[in-house]
């Protein structure tokens, strides 16, 4: 083995120009490879939690600041949709002094439309709607950081509410405040007796039933939007595609970025290693009738070119690498994407590199080992 170890380094030293060339290129092109594969990594990642949250099946449309609609239009939506969906409509209420997350009112379809799980007590029911009950739910998070329990009373300004559940909600629902104390439809009404206030809705949530896609849900909603009475006008439509607009472009752009800089460095690497191999078969073909003289076969000369050129790369591999997973993490939030360090991320370089290796040394090593030993001791 020690003797094997000797021979590799002889051979890499027989053109250290060529060889440190080749192990910068592959070192600079897997870094960049590394960098990409964990950036992708962690938007793929962002990508999936954003679906999960707001739900693969689910649209929410919020309308412009100085039109809405009121709740007959919800009404009129959710009798029309009845089998495909489930809809609710959320009506946002103007800051609580003194209560740090915001208040919206809704009906008792809100907790279907996201999909929560309530983790303490129970979602907002028909009952609670029409008798204007003094209830509330919030969010597991906003629950824990209130240190508030199922039963507690909770003052919003002036006025008490019951907290009858906590749910987990996976995350910001788009057209809602991010962390909101629920509370029914009617409950804000009893305090300002304001009939248009009662009757405004700022955002309608849908979300597919089992057996409707997606796709058919939009264009069902799509239709009925568009009768004569429903304000169609001014409308932001919020989707998982729509959500994902932004993580895709920055996928777009690291993947033209790192992986065209890469593709050149790993490219000129590969030439380069292609280049010294070959040059080290001419170099040493003295070397090689010697050896084939004293008995060594031919793939033993093969995998003596072969080892090189596994050693140079997978070396390079590791070097750039590790650069890049120390850049990444020394520049913490002052790196401009998120990057996640899996299993593929940790392999995939290695692999890609070993692959350079064996291509780019298939030929020399070829060459070497079919080469004739009185024809190698003639040229010494």
């Amino acid at each position: 083995m020690r003797k094997f170890a000797s021979d590799l380094w002889a051979g890499l030293r027989t053109g250290p120009a060529r060889a440190g060339l080749a192990f910068f290129s592959l070192a600079l092109g897997l870094f960049a490879v590394t960098v990409l594969l964990a950036t992708l990594d962690a938007l793929r990642r962002q990508a999936q939690g954003l679906v999960d949250s707001f739900g693969a099946g689910s649209i929410v449309l919020v309308h412009s600041p100085e039109t809405a609609w009121n709740r007959t239009q919800v009404d009129f939506l959710r009798g029309n949709l009845e089998g495909d969906a489930w809809v609710s409509g959320v009506k946002t209420l103007p800051p609580v002094p003194g209560v740090e997350a915001g208040v919206a009112a809704t009906d008792d379809g809100l907790a279907k439309t996201r999909g929560w799980r309530f983790t303490e007590g129970r979602a907002l029911d028909g009952l609670d709607i029409r008798q204007g009950s003094r209830h509330a739910m919030a969010s597991e998070g906003l629950c824990r950081k209130n240190r508030w329990h199922v039963g507690d009373i909770v003052s919003l300004g002036s006025e008490p509410y019951r907290l009858v559940g906590c749910f987990e909600s996976g995350g910001a629902t788009p057209g809602l405040p991010p962390e909101a104390v629920f509370i029914p439809y009617t409950a804000d009404a009893l305090e300002t007796g304001d009939a248009e206030a009662l009757s405004r809705v700022d955002a309608l949530l849908f979300r597919a039933r089992e057996g409707t896609s997606p796709e058919a849900l939009r264009r069902r909603l799509a239709a009925l939007l568009g009768q004569p009475g429903l304000g169609a006008e001014g409308i932001e439509w919020i989707t998982p595609d729509t959500l994902l607009q932004g993580v895709r472009r920055w996928q777009r752009a690291i993947g033209w970025t790192a992986g065209a800089g890469g593709a050149l460095s790993l490219l000129l690497g590969a030439v380069t290693l292609a280049g010294m191999l070959l040059s080290g078969v001419r170099e040493r073909i003295p070397e090689i009738g010697l050896r084939r003289a004293l008995g060594a076969r031919r793939r033993e000369i093969a995998r003596l070119f072969v080892a090189e050129a596994l050693v140079l790369s997978g070396s390079a591999a590791l070097a750039g690498m590790l650069a890049a997973e120390g850049a990444l993490r020394g520049l913490g939030g002052r790196f401009p994407l998120p990057f996640h360090f899996g299993a593929e991320t940790r392999i995939l370089p290695l692999a890609l590199a070993l692959g350079i290796a064996l291509f780019c040394s298939a030929g020399p090593a070829w060459m070497a080992a079919r080469l004739p030993p009185a024809e190698a001791l003639r040229n010494e």
